[in-house]
């Protein structure tokens, strides 16, 4: 049997081993930083220079690490989303630098450097990160000639399969946008979708392979098979002539955001299966897989009404048990408002404190009396907003601070919910506002592919997001193991601490025997 220090050694050769490939570009790096090991602990007597972001959602830090008096340390600091970057102060709030990226010469003793961001959101209407869950249409249109698949809701950036598929004598001819724009000369391929709604149109041209030549007898019973997909999903089939009593697959799959429905001829249901062997009859058939639009993330809700001049969102958050979570909610509106009301239900066991010192209220948002009571429901909430008035535009009314338990079940998707809007505008017309839900997604710390396994495939996903070529299902929170605000080989050791059990998990991990690598 091995030994955890030998089972930790193999797992970490086959990690340096995919690293091989890229040492070469890391040595040729013009940046000078490169401390052999800054997180391991430092040597005796090595003063240990502390980097923190202000706040914890404005952006991440990196250059901390042990160093001796007199080095120089570059220090830098990334904005997210809807923050800049402010200055670096050091303990007693001094400023240090005002670049993002600068050189600091450390000083006698350990010290921390705080980088500030500050809120200025780049689309004053909406959070970008709302932005993103907000589902847009990508419609596809078939001239005659063809049938075309894969159209639906999707969310921006998200690659789409789609397909056309033609009909006897007919070649394809291309892809091409609103604007007449060829956007591919390929039946099928991949697309990327964009933040706004998109149609797309297959075009074909008639070139029968023969045009002088009659149509040769149908002495085989042949019949015509026709399938197509509804908006939401993809066939692996066009259809074709089939000889009666023959047999072939159909499989349907659905889309992002979508389940399937069924197949159907006409208006009854002719099979409930997503693959299915069919087998054709006696006489020509059409064949439709229609799909139901039902996102799997159940906290998005209805797009919100273009008739409402004021919108409420709650934000989609990531995180692991044991954490601690800023939740916001966020307000864009067209006027000037003042009084608000609002409910809202949070998953069993991560309710926020009610006490009042607890909850933050945005600058904005000053000048209100903000009251918080228990709603009729568990978990549910109702927090008045009184006496004061928020601007125009969008901005964070009030922040929670939830404690995600240790045993959260994980790899889940966990809804809070805001609804019963009630609004005082200026002239004190009462009226409401629309919505959308938000939720708290929990996984194993060390769970870099969201699979709700820790393995040596997570320290791959860490290695890969290391060298640029993240997966899109890379999970950054979870792979964040040591919750340092960066992603670095140290978090790919620290997964392999994990899957050998000596590391920190949201529950132990087993290391079977038969399942080492050889």
């Amino acid at each position: 049997m091995l030994t955890v220090m030998a089972k930790r050694i193999r797992y970490l050769t086959m990690l340096l081993v995919l690293l091989t490939g890229s040492i070469g570009s890391w040595a040729q790096d013009d940046d000078p930083f490169n401390p052999s090991s800054p997180a391991e602990p430092g040597p005796s007597g090595v003063p240990m220079l502390s980097l923190v972001a202000d706040p914890v959602d404005g952006g991440t830090v990196s250059g901390a690490g042990w160093y001796g008096v007199g080095t120089n340390v570059t220090l830098r600091a990334s904005n997210k989303q809807n923050y800049v970057f402010d200055r670096w102060a050091d303990a007693n709030g001094n400023t240090v630098s005002t670049s993002a990226q600068f050189k600091y010469t450390k000083k006698q003793g350990n010290e921390t450097l705080t980088a500030h961001f500050r809120f200025s959101p780049g689309s004053p209407a909406e959070p970008t990160e709302i932005a993103q869950s907000i589902y847009h249409q990508l419609t596809l249109v078939a001239e005659d000639g063809g049938s075309v698949s894969g159209g639906g809701k999707y969310l921006p950036n998200t690659r789409i399969y789609l397909s056309a598929s033609l009909n006897t004598g007919y070649v394809f001819s291309g892809w091409y946008d609103d604007e007449g724009t060829q956007v591919s000369l390929s039946a099928s391929f991949y697309y990327t979708t964009q933040a706004k709604p998109v149609t797309l149109t297959a075009r074909f041209i008639f070139n029968p392979s023969s045009p002088g030549e009659p149509p040769m007898p149908d002495l085989l019973l042949m019949h015509k098979l026709t399938v197509t997909a509804e908006e939401g999903g993809t066939v692996n089939s066009g259809g074709s002539k089939m000889k009666e009593g023959t047999t072939t697959t159909l499989t349907a799959t659905a889309n992002t955001g979508y389940v399937f429905k069924g197949w159907y001829n006409g208006d009854e249901l002719y099979n409930n299966n997503r693959s299915f062997t069919f087998k054709m009859g006696t006489e020509d058939i059409s064949l439709v897989a229609c799909f139901t639009f039902n996102p799997s993330g159940p906290s998005e809700p209805a797009m919100p009404s273009a008739d409402k001049k004021y919108s409420f969102y709650l934000m989609n958050k990531v995180t692991k048990p044991g954490s601690v979570v800023k939740y916001p909610i966020y307000l864009t509106s067209d006027d000037k408002l003042r009084d608000m009301t609002f409910q809202l239900t949070f998953p069993e066991g991560m309710s926020p404190s009610l006490a009042l010192e607890d909850i933050e209220v945005s600058a904005k948002a000053k000048g209100y009396s903000l009251s918080a009571s228990a709603g009729d429901e568990a978990n549910n909430y109702v927090f008045t907003l009184t006496g004061g008035s928020v601007p125009n535009g969008n901005t964070a009314i009030l922040t929670f601070t939830i404690n995600v338990p240790n045993d959260t079940k994980t790899a889940q998707n966990y809804q809070v919910k805001i609804n019963q809007i009630t609004v005082v505008e200026e002239d004190g017309t009462e009226t409401t506002a629309s919505t959308r839900n938000g939720r708290i997604s929990v996984y194993k710390n060390g769970d870099a592919n969201g699979d709700d396994v820790v393995s040596i495939i997570d320290a791959v996903y860490v290695v890969d997001k290391i060298l640029g070529n993240a997966s899109d299902d890379f999970v950054d929170e979870a792979a964040n193991v040591n919750d340092d605000e960066g992603i670095s080989i140290i978090d790919a050791v620290g997964v392999v601490d994990i899957i050998l059990g000596n590391g920190n998990s949201s529950e132990p991990q087993q290391t079977e025997e038969a399942g080492d690598p050889d």
